[in-house]
Parts: C-alpha cells; structure tokens; sequence
C-alpha cells in the first residue's frame, strides 16, 4: 500500500467534504473541529484558501485516488518547531496509514534546516495517536494539563517529540 501527501487544492473540496462526513463518528470524541461538520463546499474552498495562506501545510492523505485521511503542521509550538496532526478515515485504519504519514511529513518538515523538531500532541485518553507517535520514531517526553475541546478528552495532553537526525 502506497501513500501519497499531497497539499490540499480547491479541487479537493467536495471529496474532502465527503471523507470527513464518512468519518465524523470516528473522528468526533478526539477532534475538536468536528464540532464544526458538516461545512458547505464553499466554506471548505475558503479553509482551504485560507491554509495555503497561514503558516500551517495540511495535506490530503491519498490511498489509490481515494482519500485516507488528512494531515500536516501546525505553526503553534516555538520556533524551529512544528506540531504535527493526522487523521484517518475510518475504512483505513489499523492499516498504518497514520504512521506511514507521519515519517512523510517527517522528511517534507527535515528537508527545511529551519526545522529542528517535530512534536505531536495528543490527549492521554486518545491511545491510537500514542501508538502512531511511538511507531514513527517520536518520543513521550512529558504530560501536560490541556483544556478539554472534544467530548472524549481527559484534559491531560501527552507531548511526543522528533528531532532532526533522529
């Protein structure tokens, strides 16, 4: 199974639209933006937009022309540093998408000399995300107390990190 990343486009608005309706029980108790679903195709074009203009990369997660899942940085944890965040949609989980993504956006973010380290966050309670950290070569490097955003929360957020030549 090959993977393929590719930054989001306009284009990918109506699939994207309908990748993430397939996934939001999947996806509600640990993603606070899923509050937010269902989005109109217009207001999806502009997210997208608005992406490619900010300081965040988000990424389609592609399997066969179909849409896996999402991923990318976050400009929101110090310079030098980005945070990464993934998401798999439901009929391709327990594949190592999310992991196989997460050594991609790995070498996309090395390849900056600007980049020195990788960090991923996630809620103590969210095991899966713990698993994909570990397997991708990260690691836990503390806990920290965290708002509680989506309904599955513990409000304590696990921190993982990568450094370059790790």
């Amino acid at each position: 199974m090959e993977i393929v990343l590719h930054e989001w486009t306009e284009d990918d608005a109506p699939a994207l639209g309908a990748a993430i309706a397939e996934s939001i029980e999947h996806l509600r108790p640990w993603l606070p933006w899923v509050a937010g679903e269902p989005i109109g195709e217009a207001a999806r074009r502009a997210w997208i937009r608005e992406g490619h203009a900010g300081s965040d990369r988000v990424y389609g997660i592609w399997i066969e022309g179909e849409i896996a899942g999402g991923c990318g940085f976050h400009d929101r944890v110090g310079p030098g540093a980005m945070e990464i965040g993934y998401w798999v949609h439901p009929r391709f989980l327990r594949r190592g998408v999310a992991t196989a993504a997460v050594r991609r956006l790995c070498e996309i973010a090395f390849a900056d000399l600007a980049i020195d380290r990788l960090e991923i966050h996630h809620d103590r309670a969210n095991e899966a995300s713990g698993r994909v950290a570990a397997a991708a070569g990260f690691e836990y490097v503390r806990e920290q107390p965290d708002t509680k955003r989506a309904p599955a929360d513990s409000g304590i957020e696990w921190v993982w990190q990568r450094r370059r030549g790790a």
